[in-house]
């Protein structure tokens, strides 16, 4: 899901008709022709949608391609292990790094809601330090804002207090993760 590319995207063509409408106002209203002066049929604005590879600015054979703009991003968990939790940290890492497709300037959401959680338990903390201490150095760095589900931390009589102070505890996980996406976060 792309939608600040598509809303880009959109508002760039909808200015080039506004332009186009505009001049032919000034002008006496003609059709607009292609390059063959066949007209150019109209298409409703609901029903626009060309591929970005196939917009060029006029006059311009070879424009460098755009950067794609920044998206906030959350890290779709659903494995719930350490290992999984480590694979979406390190991509977490080389996406604020710029090594990776995606660009963004806001930490990526990582909502934990399950058996993970326990991973970060202060008692676990040798067991796991480097997981946990790569998660505290990223969050520290704004790379990732990281949510704990309390409602899973109840039933698993875990309180905040057993967990590092960098984990933001939120009502519900999957309420957290569903408000991210109406946001416009997009998952990776």
């Amino acid at each position: 899901m792309h939608t600040t590319g598509s809303s880009l995207f959109k508002a760039t063509v909808r200015g080039l008709l506004l332009l186009a409408v505009s001049v032919t106002a000034q002008a006496e209203l003609k059709p607009i022709m292609a390059e063959d002066n066949s007209p150019v049929p109209v298409v409703p604005r609901n029903e626009l949608q060309l591929p970005q590879d196939m917009i060029k600015a006029p006059g311009v054979a070879n424009a460098a391609p755009k950067q794609q703009a920044p998206q906030r991003l959350q890290a779709l968990v659903q494995l719930h292990t350490a290992e999984e939790l480590r694979s979406l940290l390190a991509r977490a890492e080389q996406i604020a790094n710029g090594a990776d497709e995606y660009n963004t300037k806001d930490p990526i959401a990582l909502v934990l809601h399950g058996a993970e959680i326990a991973i970060f338990k202060r008692s676990n903390y040798r067991d796991n330090k480097e997981l946990v201490d790569l998660a505290a150095r990223l969050d520290a760095f704004n790379v990732v804002d990281l949510k704990v589900c309390r409602r899973w931390m109840g039933e698993n009589n875990l309180t905040e207090g057993d967990l590092p102070p960098f984990l933001e505890a939120v009502p519900f996980g999957g309420d957290e993760v569903q408000r991210l996406d109406g946001a416009g976060y997009a998952y990776f």
